[in-house]
């Protein structure tokens, strides 16, 4: 389904509107720049407002609890204050900023599908500095984006030419084309191939801004390895399904002993199956076996170690690549002696987002200069990994900074 004009409309009636977008978008980029005051009213209403139970039973996560959901939506709520939109502007774009600035013009949001709900805080970003904004739905979005959106637009009627979603696929290249055709700039969510199909694509007058897919993991120290420490690990790995740019994906230990990356995966395995049983999911489970199945048909002593549990494994490796899990709740557990960090993680710069540091206090600071030098931006205990943050930067920059253009009258 689409969204136009605040309401929600099929594919075949969406067919004249967009032979008719440009035209609309010009009619509104010759009205006056947005009111940011206005968007954010209407994000502090929807907020306070919002129906809990009406969007706990949108949320289709991969084995998300109940709990989970609250948790997520609460963080979705503070994230929609007036004073954390206001604080949010004032760090990012300075004070006065209307008088310095101005929007880009017309946003295409190509998001990613990785967690429902997180392409309508792309758009929201895209209102806030004045733009408006089309969104182009991820063939994996759930409706929650889509029910976010239309919300807004109840909440705030006159937001509705500054909100335009499209559910086309990909591969429907005669309306992507159209799309790209009229915007200014599009915002692409997604990994390098998305990424590279689109710069063939988009014409040079429009600018292309990119959110990559990154990669986070776990880093521990042989001084700190507490089991409450580690149970942060296996949390965050369950809940998130290793689904996001901030999931942990494995762990690192620094050591070059693989008997010590065998003794930890050891230790490490009851604390993921606590957490999974947890948040018991059949689907997530059968995946999870059948990849360590496959994983122990393919290795080799030398290599690579596989450790099965209920619903979720362990895979320890020798080498030190930069990988995703390959399912969820199997992370992998390798060896990086801490001197060789910068070495080993310096070619996958740009891909890198969050470590999770376990370790003793007088090594935190050393350690995490060594993880920046590699292209990492965050570091966090590792039960934080995932949490979002009111205000935090985007894979190290202020997002709302790449939608404006900084203007002067002489």
């Amino acid at each position: 389904m689409n969204l136009v004009d605040g309401a929600i409309l099929s594919a075949d009636d969406c067919e004249p509107i967009l032979e008719n977008l440009e035209h609309r978008l010009i009619v509104t980029l010759e009205q006056e720049r947005l009111n940011p005051n206005v968007v954010i009213a209407a994000c502090h209403k929807l907020a306070s407002e919002l129906d809990e139970e009406r969007y706990l039973a949108k949320l289709d996560l991969p084995g998300i609890s109940p709990a989970l959901g609250r948790r997520y939506i609460a963080e979705a709520k503070e994230m929609l204050r007036a004073d954390i939109l206001r604080a949010r502007l004032s760090m990012e774009l300075g004070d006065n900023y209307t008088q310095r600035t101005e929007p880009i013009g017309v946003l295409l949001h190509m998001a990613a599908g990785n967690a429902d709900g997180l392409p309508a805080f792309s758009v929201l970003e895209g209102l806030l500095t004045g733009n408006i904004n089309i969104l182009k739905l991820p063939a994996a979005e759930g409706g929650l984006t889509l029910e976010l959106l239309a919300d807004l637009i109840r909440t705030e009627p006159s937001l509705s030419k500054y909100i335009y979603v499209f559910d086309y696929s990909s591969h429907d290249l005669t309306h992507i084309m159209k799309l790209l055709s009229v915007a200014d700039a599009v915002v692409v969510w997604g990994g390098d191939e998305a990424i590279a199909a689109l710069r063939t694509m988009v014409k040079p007058n429009t600018k292309l801004i990119e959110w990559g897919h990154k990669v986070s993991f776990g880093y521990v120290t042989r001084s700190s390895l507490s089991t409450v420490g580690l149970s942060g690990f296996a949390r965050n790995i369950v809940e998130t399904g290793q689904m996001l740019c901030s999931s942990c994906q494995g762990l690192y230990v620094d050591t070059a002993d693989m008997e010590e990356i065998y003794a930890l995966s050891e230790r490490f395995l009851p604390l993921l199956e606590h957490e999974a049983g947890a948040l018991a999911t059949i689907g997530i489970a059968a995946q999870a076996t059948l990849e360590l199945y496959t994983a122990s048909l393919m290795t080799t002593p030398a290599n690579v170690r596989v450790f099965r549990g209920r619903g979720c494994g362990i895979i320890a490796q020798s080498n030190s690549y930069v990988e995703s899990a390959p399912a969820p709740r199997v992370p992998w557990i390798k060896p990086l002696p801490r001197e060789q960090i910068v070495r080993t993680l310096h070619p996958y710069k740009n891909h890198l987002q969050t470590v999770g540091l376990l370790c003793s206090g007088d090594e935190r600071i050393s350690l995490a200069q060594q993880f920046f030098k590699t292209g990492v931006v965050r570091i966090t205990q590792g039960e934080n990994m995932s949490c979002a943050k009111p205000n935090a930067p985007h894979d190290g920059e202020y997002p709302l900074r790449r939608y404006v253009k900084i203007t002067n009258i002489e």
